[in-house]
């Protein structure tokens, strides 16, 4: 692998930890492949065996879904340098439930599972940081099927905003630090253009419905803290 590919795959969170060089010389006796690709080329299609680990180097590429009529949904955007469908990889037959479509051109890196296994065996942090994007692309997961049940995205903000403040609130208690009701103020460790995509919409739809949100004296956001002002109000929204 080329210098410059290298820097790029060590950016990514799966190889950070690992020194550059050692994850230089581990790939030297490892299969590993460098592929190109441009806007609008499927990679992968739904229903397909997924059998190397896809890690962007540069450009963007998006999980789509058809549903029977024949209409696709984005289930997900990941942008280089992150990897695509990591626990689609070690899941009992490896199949891909959504079809892989680039959305900006640019280069990937696909490293079979035996490879990526070998290389887990020689660094335990890669090994940690993939079961833990596993488990985040797995609770992302149960964040968008719980969102199904609500109609609106205002509703599924209003119910995403109320569960993010018990959690805050159950952690401050844990901690022996204010009581339950005091908190009244959320941050968001992820992007918005993340959370937009956790719901299913573009940034502007999720900026447009908490601008809403806002206008109606229910929150106030500052940037990536929301403080809820009418926590009755939000209950009464997700309640509809």
């Amino acid at each position: 692998m080329e210098s410059r590919d290298l820097a790029l795959l060590a950016s990514a969170p799966l190889f950070s930890s690992i020194d550059v060089r050692e994850l230089s010389l581990a790939l030297t006796s490892l299969p590993h492949r460098i592929q190109s690709f441009d806007a609008g080329a499927v990679l992968l299609f739904a229903g397909s065996a997924y059998t190397e680990l896809l890690v962007l180097l540069e450009g963007e590429v998006g999980a789509e879904m058809t549903n029977d009529e024949g209409k696709s949904f984005l289930v997900e955007t990941i942008a280089a340098p992150g990897a695509v469908a990591t626990a689609v990889l070690f899941a009992p037959g490896a199949i891909l439930p959504v079809t892989v479509v680039a959305r900006k051109a640019g280069r990937l890196v696909a490293i079979p599972r035996s490879s990526l296994l070998s290389l887990c065996t020689r660094f335990l942090p890669l090994l940690e940081a993939l079961l833990s994007d596993m488990g985040g692309r797995l609770a992302s997961l149960a964040e968008k099927l719980r969102a199904i049940q609500f109609a609106s995205l205002r509703e599924r903000l209003a119910d995403w905003i109320l569960r993010r403040l018990g959690l805050a609130r159950a952690s401050g208690a844990q901690a022996g630090g204010q009581g339950l009701g005091a908190i009244s103020t959320i941050h968001l460790e992820a992007s918005k253009e993340r959370l937009a995509s956790l719901f299913g919409v573009a940034r502007p739809s999720l900026s447009r419905e908490l601008g809403e949100l806002e206008r109606r004296g229910l929150i106030r956001v500052q940037g990536r803290s929301i403080e809820i002002l009418d926590e009755p109000g939000l209950r009464s929204l997700r309640s509809h």
